[in-house]
């Protein structure tokens, strides 16, 4: 009987994960030594070729219980073949004013999830984009942070979706 409960749950496991949309692009980048430099760049280069479509963003940050403080301020910046497309300054929240962390995991690492921009992406020109992220901060180094990610999902044309 314990046998088919297992069954069972690794089958809702997998009805799960298979509904679930797999992104377009995602990547991370290991930050040295878990203290983010406020020189040190994190960079993604993304191939678009589709024009017609939106593009989802989301930033993903994973950070540990050493991380001092409730929110994150970036610079961000995408660029085209052409040059600077999108450049500004967001800061993320990391705590709730409780002190809770919003980033989702157990124990002390938490991957914080934050859309790029409320609306999807929808670029002009075929070709690579490059996404770059600076921490800006106060603090140099900046303690706790061991990752920064991008995921990029596709709304087909016509299509628009919630990540």
């Amino acid at each position: 009987m314990i046998k088919l409960r297992y069954i069972a749950f690794a089958f809702v496991l997998i009805l799960l994960n298979a509904c679930e949309e797999s992104p377009y692009y995602e990547s991370y980048l290991e930050v040295d030594g878990g203290a983010w430099h406020a020189d040190s760049l994190a960079s993604f280069e993304v191939d678009i070729e589709d024009t017609l479509s939106s593009y989802p963003i989301v930033v993903n940050i994973r950070a540990n219980d050493n991380y001092p403080y409730a929110n994150l301020y970036l610079f961000r910046k995408i660029y085209s073949e052409e040059g600077l497309e999108y450049s500004d300054t967001a800061e993320f929240k990391m705590a709730d004013a409780y002190g809770r962390w919003l980033g989702e995991g157990i124990g002390e690492l938490k991957t914080f999830k934050r859309v790029y921009r409320k609306e999807p992406l929808r670029f002009n020109r075929s070709g690579k984009y490059r996404f770059e992220f600076v921490q800006a901060m106060r603090e140099n180094p900046l303690p706790g942070i061991e990752d920064i990610g991008l995921t990029i999902y596709k709304n087909t044309y016509g299509e628009e979706e919630d990540h």
